[in-house]
């Protein structure tokens, strides 16, 4: 999957390529990792940095070290599963240049599919972004105060930070997509040796809540 994000990024403009900054934070791969996949020329600035312990749903300490490391400006948070096409940077940029984003707002996108090219839809039919990606200036990031460390290893806890952002910031979307693989179009796509939403186990999560309850960290959640 990182080497058709690496394809994609190659043939853009110049232009859009050198306003760029791309940040990826592995989350301890055991096999190919992503500072092992081959990178071609002319690309736009990247860095990765890969977790040196490999434990289970550990993306919000990823994306905190990602913010952590980026300059400041807009931050596009997102999954590697989820690509942001040319056209869609040329959308977001030309929004920024003309002013036409809050800096304190925290926007989520739209999504469509990458096979079809149509929307996400949710089991109504309506369209569904991705629950997981924002764009938000790195000051409302931390501002929001980042993701919660606290539910690292615990799978579909992103609903907490995204309630919290929308709680601490402004609630936007913009109607500029990422393209979203999935495992029978690329393989490596996401995620294919954990289980997540079949078999999910509530027991870690209420532990986690049970002991920021009893630290008095509601209010952090």
């Amino acid at each position: 999957m990182l080497s058709l994000h690496f394809a994609a990024w190659v043939d853009w403009a110049d232009k859009r390529k050198q306003r760029l900054e791309v940040i990826i934070v592995d989350d301890g791969s055991p096999e190919h990792p992503a500072a092992g996949v081959e990178r071609p020329d002319r690309l736009p600035a990247i860095r990765i940095y890969r977790v040196l312990e490999d434990r289970p749903w550990w993306q919000h300490g990823c994306r905190n070290l990602g913010a952590h490391e980026a300059s400041d400006g807009w931050l596009l948070l997102t999954d590697m599963d989820h690509m942001l096409t040319e056209e869609s940077a040329r959308a977001l940029f030309k929004r920024m240049d003309q002013g036409e984003l809050d800096e304190g707002t925290v926007y989520m996108l739209d999504r469509v599919e990458a096979d079809t090219g149509q929307p996400t839809l949710d089991p109504n039919g309506n369209p569904k972004p991705h629950p997981n990606s924002f764009l938000m200036t790195r000051e409302t990031s931390w501002r929001i105060g980042g993701y919660d460390e606290d539910w690292c290893g615990v799978y579909g806890t992103d609903s907490l930070f995204r309630e919290r952002c929308f709680r601490i910031g402004r609630r936007g979307h913009l109607n500029i997509p990422l393209v979203r693989y999935w495992r029978d179009i690329v393989p490596d796509a996401s995620t294919n040796g954990l289980p997540r939403k079949e078999g999910r186990d509530p027991l870690p999560k209420a532990k986690v809540l049970a002991a920021k309850k009893a630290r008095g960290e509601e209010d952090s959640i």
